[in-house]
């Protein structure tokens, strides 16, 4: 061991006793372990990971805000890949902050698979400049935390209630609206907020004065509502929208917008991929059909091809309609070949329309 210290001093090396943390195997050639202060883990994070995967971790990942609003929620969706030849979860989330939240990974990613991690950061506990951490542990078998570090500055002179703007979940077909209240407190007489930035999101924006302080004292109030368009589709809402102001050194207030858009009926699964079988031999499957309030399926339309369709068994007289109904979609080919089919089903509610593609394949005898 003695020699072995005087030869790595004459070479200009350094030795490291210790434990050090294990790294799982990358699909591609294994690049050397990254240093005990830079978890493996924080490589999960890299925008360009997944096409650049032998870069070292970096010691932190770091996400700064910048200067918003009192009061803003500021929220940030990072891509999660996994690089690794084995799964991956999360397996805890610490957070240095009661002003922090998460909207947590929920799954185990396979090899090369993705998944969105939200950070945010409610900028209405706290004043000024402000730095915190996520600390977010990585397992079961090779364990490693990632060091995500997020800071924003909480402006005095503006501030926004509520700090963003949150639908929840919304019928198909629905239109509804939430307002948000942004306050100006500083000296300048002429702040204004002015028109939105062209938006992305299937939902409009209304920007209305409602008071100003005068020609004597500064001061400005703006109430901003956000409406669903009724012809949004069924699917997550994300999206910033972004309010111009005429001050030249803050002329963006951001304000963000989530919510889910619902259809009537959720069919699980979505979509039907049948087994391949012989002609002369049938398959099946059965679909649920789940739907917010009690519901009859009145017919299935689109069948063909040995593709049919048994419906739910009707209940007893005078019984009420249950929420989740279950249909088997039925294939027995006759002659060998692909079939895509796409079934139309119609139900007793309002709009309770949904369509079901169905794969299958016949086999010659």
């Amino acid at each position: 061991m003695r020699q072995s210290s005087v030869l790595a001093v004459a070479l200009g090396l350094s030795l490291t006793v210790g434990a050090v943390a294990q790294q799982p195997v990358t699909s591609t050639p294994t690049a050397q372990p990254a240093p005990p202060q830079n978890p493996w883990a924080n490589k999960f994070f890299l925008r360009d990971i997944a096409t650049n995967r032998e870069q070292a971790a970096p010691a932190v990942i770091e996400h700064n805000f910048g200067e918003v609003p009192h009061g803003t929620i500021c929220t940030e969706k990072f891509t999660i890949t996994n690089i690794y030849d084995v799964p991956m979860q999360i397996t805890e989330i610490r957070k240095t902050c009661t002003c922090l939240d998460f909207v947590p990974m929920i799954k185990a990613l396979k090899p090369n698979e993705t998944a969105d991690f939200t950070v945010m950061m409610n900028t209405g506990k706290f004043v000024g400049i402000n730095t915190q951490t996520f600390y977010v542990t990585f397992g079961p078998k090779f364990v490693s935390t990632a060091v995500i570090r997020v800071s924003a500055n909480s402006r005095t002179d503006v501030s926004i209630n509520p700090g963003n703007v949150s639908f929840g979940a919304v019928p198909l077909g629905t239109h509804p609206s939430q307002t948000v209240t942004i306050k100006y407190t500083g000296r300048g007489r002429d702040w204004k907020l002015t028109d939105p930035a062209p938006v992305q999101g299937p939902f409009d924006v209304k920007v209305t004065e409602v008071s100003r302080g005068g020609p004597l004292r500064g001061g400005a109030e703006y109430q901003v509502d956000v409406t669903i368009k009724p012809t949004a589709a069924p699917g997550a809402i994300a999206e910033q929208v972004s309010i111009k102001t005429n001050d030249a050194t803050h002329p963006i207030v951001q304000l963000m917008v989530t919510g889910t858009i619902t259809a009537p009926l959720e069919l699980a699964p979505s979509k039907v991929r049948l087994d391949p079988v012989p002609v002369g031999q049938a398959t099946g499957q059965r679909v649920s059909i789940r739907a917010a309030k009690p519901f009859k399926v009145l017919s299935v339309d689109g069948g063909g091809d040995g593709i049919t369709v048994e419906l739910p068994a009707l209940g007893a007289a005078g019984a009420p309609a249950p929420t989740v109904q279950v249909i088997t979609i039925k294939f027995d080919p006759t002659v060998p070949g692909t079939v895509n089919r796409v079934l139309r089903i119609r139900t007793d509610l309002e709009g309770g329309i949904a369509t079901l593609p169905v794969e299958a394949e016949a086999l010659k005898p």
